[in-house]
């Protein structure tokens, strides 16, 4: 080969090696870093309590249930977060401290201006068809079903969708409703995810059925679950998927669709995390904001 061919082989390859490298330098861009995050200190972790439904179902989606060595844990969460009873509890504490991070159901943030919700992998809360963070609420029961209670099912899934649809994602259409007016007493018991939208169920179905008296009692999905299995209360609400167990125990009946959402003080320049970096913060791998940076 003469000496002008050899150079200009060695011309092209190093011009195709020249466009390789710059599709794997674009190919492992980083992020630029989000402005002001590196001044928000250290990452206050705000989670729910054992029992929770919430907890649970969030730590399932975003990856850090327990890996099965310790069978009192339920997840991975680290011993360092707050532990918070209830929705309103994760809200107060977010708002209370500016280095805070917390999940609630998207129906506890209705009227709420103090906080800023995240966008998971850019995916709003509001975009209920890619959200990753979705989840259901379930009504549970053992044996048969009474006239009341038969009744009151009938009535949630189908004039009830309509209230379920105001702060959640319906199940089926709104539908017209004619009760059997029985007569009786149920007893709900479970979720304080669900207890807000039960509430509101429960006192639009007594208006229709004037002979109904129902008590809604706020639990967690655990306890919820537990109390319909013996038999202590008529429902079980629950919003985290029932455990295989459960399942042979009891029936169920999937009565909405709720998002978690995952919310920062608002003046966090945070607007989007991806499940990865929601997994580091709730294990305690990630301390500081900053380190979301690098």
């Amino acid at each position: 080969m003469s000496k002008y061919k050899k150079l200009m082989c060695l011309l092209a390859m190093g011009a195709v090696l020249g466009i390789t490298g710059c599709g794997s330098s674009d190919n492992t861009q980083e992020t630029a870093a989000v402005e002001g995050l590196d001044k928000m200190g250290d990452v206050q972790v705000i989670a729910r309590e054992a029992g929770s439904g919430t907890r649970s179902t969030f730590a399932q989606l975003a990856g850090f249930e327990s890996d099965g060595e310790d069978s009192s844990l339920s997840d991975l969460t680290t011993e360092d977060a707050v532990i918070a009873n209830n929705a309103a509890e994760v809200i107060e504490k977010v708002e209370e401290n500016k280095a805070a991070i917390g999940y609630v159901s998207q129906g506890a943030l209705e009227g709420n201006e103090n906080l800023k919700t995240l966008k998971i992998g850019g995916v709003s809360y509001e975009d209920d068809k890619t959200y990753p963070l979705s989840r259901s609420f379930y009504l549970a029961y053992s044996g048969e079903l009474d006239d009341l209670e038969q009744d009151f099912l009938v009535y949630v899934h189908g004039a009830g969708q309509e209230i379920v649809s105001e702060s959640y994602v319906s199940v089926a259409k709104s539908s017209s409703f004619l009760s059997n007016m029985a007569t009786g007493t149920l007893t709900i018991e479970g979720s304080t995810s669900v207890a807000p939208l039960m509430q509101e169920l429960v006192e639009a179905y007594e208006q229709i059925n004037t002979n109904a008296q129902i008590t809604v009692t706020e639990t967690d999905s655990t306890q919820g679950l537990t109390q319909a299995m013996s038999g202590e209360c008529d429902f079980g609400m629950s919003s985290r998927d029932l455990k295989d167990y459960e399942t042979e125990l009891l029936d169920y009946e999937t009565i909405a669709k709720d998002n978690i959402v995952v919310v920062v003080g608002k003046d966090n320049p945070l607007e989007d995390i991806s499940l990865d970096e929601l997994k580091s913060i709730y294990t305690g791998e990630t301390k500081t904001w900053g380190q979301l940076n690098s």
